[in-house]
């Protein structure tokens, strides 16, 4: 009996052992990897061909874009509430005449696909690749996902600021009702998942974030800035704390990183580009990363 109750307690010293060593081991860090406006360095910006590039990459877990207002109140990913003459093929004798022609407002959504902005390019981004493409409608991307089922999460940012208010862009309430009203419809259309979980709507016009609060959609939201040193100055001016800060990633620093996660706020730089410049913010903690070159994360430890 002295015999099986010292292999007894022994076996017991064992299994306390292992809870203890398994219940101790560092859990799996898990960094939301992002593709700025799809793959901005290799696909012409808030393509579809570049977001289907994006979704490729094993180690994207979210798609990053920005969203306009058509003149019929269609939800179009453009970075401008305008066509930029340095990515599409314009008239610049219209523009000559009228620099606010292409004033996406003030055009349909069928007036605003006729003009290709991949062919030429972008040349700030050489290993772009040129291609006929347009503006998609954020319609078409959730149906394109729904299609394939290849489902990421999205971090859309509503373009936007005061002075366009009525000009380029409806007012911040009813931008946020558009969105909110787009996503309560694409949640019904896929029952088998919380649409609203997989969102994140981002921006520098806090007015857009607040509306949005009002409205109790669900979705995470994300405070951008970009020269702004102090977090907590940034959270006053948005007069709440957000789920997400993301700051211009050349102003990171540890101690903004801790300010963060002190209070369970996810930090995520924009736009970073280097692999060292990503690997130094890992490093510090960051809880994600965009970036125009997606395809570069496979080089990161973390």
């Amino acid at each position: 009996m002295k015999l099986q109750n010292s292999n007894y307690n022994s076996t017991l010293l064992l299994f306390v052992l292992f809870l203890a060593i398994t219940s101790c081991s560092k859990p799996e860090r898990k960094v939301d990897f992002q593709g700025h406006r799809g793959a901005r360095g290799l696909y012409p910006e808030n393509s579809l061909e570049g977001f289907e590039y994006a979704l490729s990459i094993e180690e994207v877990t979210t798609l990053e874009l920005d969203v306009v207002v058509s003149a019929d109140k269609n939800l179009i990913i453009s970075h401008e509430p305008w066509l930029n003459p340095e990515i599409c093929a314009l008239d610049s004798a219209v523009l000559a005449d009228n620099p606010m022609a292409y004033n996406l407002y003030k055009m349909t959504t069928e007036e605003i696909q006729a003009f290709d902005c991949g062919s030429k390019g972008n040349p700030r981004f050489p290993e772009q690749k040129a291609m006929a493409t347009y503006k998609p409608s954020l319609s078409e991307l959730f149906n394109m996902l729904s299609r394939t089922g290849n489902w990421r999460k999205l971090n859309i940012e509503t373009k936007s600021r005061p002075i366009g208010d009525g000009v380029y862009h409806p007012k911040p309430k009813e931008f946020a009702r558009l969105i909110a009203t787009f996503l309560e419809r694409y949640d019904a259309l896929n029952p088998e998942f919380n649409l609203f979980d997989l969102v994140t709507i981002q921006s520098f016009d806090v007015r857009t974030l607040q509306e949005l609060r009002k409205l109790h959609t669900g979705v995470k939201l994300c405070l951008l800035t970009e020269d702004e040193t102090d977090p907590a100055a940034a959270m006053d001016k948005l007069g709440f704390p957000a789920d997400v800060y993301s700051p211009n990633f050349e102003t990171v620093t540890p101690e903004i990183v801790n300010w963060c996660h002190f209070r369970r706020i996810d930090i995520i730089p924009w736009t970073v580009n280097e692999v060292a410049d990503m690997q130094r913010l890992l490093d510090m903690g960051v809880d994600g990363l965009i970036s125009d070159y997606p395809n570069k994360y496979k080089e990161l430890v973390y």
